[in-house]
């Protein structure tokens, strides 16, 4: 079994991700707060990290920054977002998967089998 955080402050979206990747097999651990989200990593030892960036909204843009300069950085990132331009945010600081929201499950199945 894989485990799997995910990041994001939509407690509604974590809910539903971590409903759907639990009856795909997968564990999941949520964090609605990005300083939560980097504490749970030594403790979880994902397998894969699901982060949500935010124009506007510094928090996810630093934690993406702080895990790829830590002993994390080999940890895949999927970042999610409804900005359609979030990449050319967080591509100066290393490279990851980026899902649009909404998006469409067989996206998700998809980005799940290249990472895990």
């Amino acid at each position: 079994m894989k485990r799997i955080l995910i990041i994001d402050e939509d407690v509604d979206w974590l809910l539903a991700m971590r409903s759907f990747l639990e009856r795909s097999g997968h564990e999941s651990t949520l964090a609605a707060t990005y300083p939560e989200g980097f504490e749970l990593l030594e403790a979880v030892q994902p397998d894969l990290i699901f982060l949500d960036i935010r124009p506007g909204d510094p928090g996810g843009l630093l934690l993406y920054r702080k895990i790829r300069e830590s002993e994390f950085a080999s940890i895949p990132i999927v970042v999610t977002s409804h900005y359609a331009g979030a990449p050319r945010l967080y591509q100066p600081y290393g490279d990851a998967a980026f899902l649009k929201k909404p998006f469409q499950l067989s996206r998700l199945m998809k980005t799940l089998k290249i990472y895990l």
